[in-house]
């Protein structure tokens, strides 16, 4: 009887392999219809590849393991495996699940916007296709504020200090992430704060290709710029932040100002606070102007907020805003700068407003075909917004926004346009050969 039930632990654990392998195929035969012509497929298709790797591994060392074990040693064995499978397969879903998203109704529309829109962004960052990083995976969380994850980063919720082998592989995985708050599929004006969010892959990237460090250039242009020490660090620990802002105003003009101005007003206590990583709202807002108007356009922030900064303790930051805004321009990418890319800034602010008159025009607005159109759409779509808020049919006119941007923003992008980013191989042997071997080790 010991014998039979032995026999029919290890038939369970290679039954749970064998889900786990049939439910990865279904899987990635699905996977190929989501997401705008193959966005996401090289990615993905690796996703794969690793987890049906790392499933022969676990399969193999078990069969081979259980030839030369018996009774409690072959229950040690199936449980060793029964681990490694769980670990596939959370490991798998992490990124799954959010790429699925994209089935659910509730969520399909918005995600499909979602995805022009970091398409657009992404590729006016790197225009080069053989050189552009993957491109960022936009989805849907409960959650108030917009998150980055880049592509060496441990998402939030692998970190637990008891896998620590999760946050080796899903560090070494060429996919970044963009968690997008609930409220954008209500209200799809807000995806504009993807280009925010594009700006820390962006910083991310930048610092792994050693092209320079937002933080360094900050305080060194802080220094320059007489700030003391105590300063010289406050524009160090804000300058991933900052530099974000600067991406979102090359790319999508004010739009991204208004919206930020729009989250973070308070009363003036509130607008002169810190936070961890942030700077003073209002000094934040006249960072982002002095972007702005480094690249020929208006600024947009009140002269009752630059007010309020010139007579508080922060006055001497505020002083030093233009060189910051100089240095954040300067701060080079991908072989390019913000200021390089911000040369049609004043031409995109232009497309931007003829959107938002789109938007709220009598007739229905066509979809864009310029590489640009997505994320201009969305520029134009904030604007609209805020005009929205001062009309008497406040309400009819945003539902009326609502419904345009979720039809006009998935269909906005050139007929021929590439999606797919070169798949990234040296990170594919890295990650595949780190999962390989710690499914093998006993180390841990």
């Amino acid at each position: 009887m010991q014998e039979a039930a032995t026999r029919f632990r290890l038939e369970e654990s290679i039954s749970d392999l064998d889900q786990l392998r049939d439910d990865l195929a279904d899987w990635t035969v699905s996977a190929k219809r989501l997401g705008p012509q193959g966005q996401y497929l090289d990615q993905l298709s690796l996703l794969a590849e690793i987890a049906g790797a790392g499933i022969d591994q676990v399969r193999h060392d078990l069969l081979d393991r259980a030839a030369v074990a018996a009774g409690g040693e072959l229950y040690e064995e199936c449980r060793r495996a029964d681990h490694r499978t769980a670990l596939l397969r959370r490991f798998w879903r992490w990124y799954a699940d959010r790429l699925d998203q994209r089935l659910e109704d509730g969520y399909r529309p918005t995600l499909a916007a979602a995805d022009e829109i970091v398409r657009s962004t992404w590729q006016a960052l790197y225009p080069d296709d053989e050189t552009r990083p993957p491109t960022p995976l936009p989805h849907v969380a409960p959650i108030d504020m917009a998150v980055s994850t880049a592509r060496d980063e441990v998402p939030r919720d692998l970190r637990a200090p008891s896998e620590p082998v999760l946050a080796r592989w899903t560090k070494l995985m060429p996919l970044s992430t963009i968690a997008l708050p609930s409220t954008v599929t209500r209200r799809p004006w807000w995806l504009v704060v993807i280009a925010h969010e594009c700006g820390h892959q962006v910083a991310a990237e930048a610092v792994e290709d050693r092209d320079g460090s937002p933080s360094a250039a900050l305080e060194a242009a802080a220094a320059r710029a007489g700030a003391g020490d105590d300063e010289q660090r406050d524009w160090r620990n804000w300058a991933i932040e900052l530099f974000a802002d600067a991406t979102a105003a090359v790319t999508k003009g004010t739009a991204p100002t208004w919206s930020v101005m729009e989250l973070e007003r308070g009363t003036p206590g509130t607008l002169l606070r810190p936070d961890v990583g942030y700077p003073p709202p209002v000094l934040r807002w006249c960072v982002a102007d002095a972007v702005v108007a480094r690249i020929g356009l208006t600024g947009v922030v009140p002269d009752a907020d630059r007010e309020l900064l010139a007579a508080s303790p922060f006055a001497g930051h505020a002083a030093r805003a233009e060189a910051i805004a100089t240095a954040l321009l300067d701060i080079r990418f991908g072989g390019t700068t913000l200021r390089e890319i911000g040369v049609r800034s004043r031409d995109w602010e232009r497309t931007a407003c003829r959107w938002r008159d789109a938007l709220l025009g009598v007739t229905e607005p066509a979809a864009g075909t310029a590489p640009e159109s997505a994320r201009l759409c969305v520029a134009g779509g904030t604007m609209a917004w805020r005009r929205t808020t001062a009309g008497a049919s406040g309400n009819t006119d945003r539902e009326r926004l609502r419904r345009r941007l979720l039809r006009v923003l998935p269909q906005s992008r050139p007929k021929s346009v590439r999606h797919a980013t070169p798949r990234p191989e040296r990170r594919a042997v890295a990650v595949t050969r780190q999962v390989l071997d710690d499914l093998r080790s006993d180390a841990w």
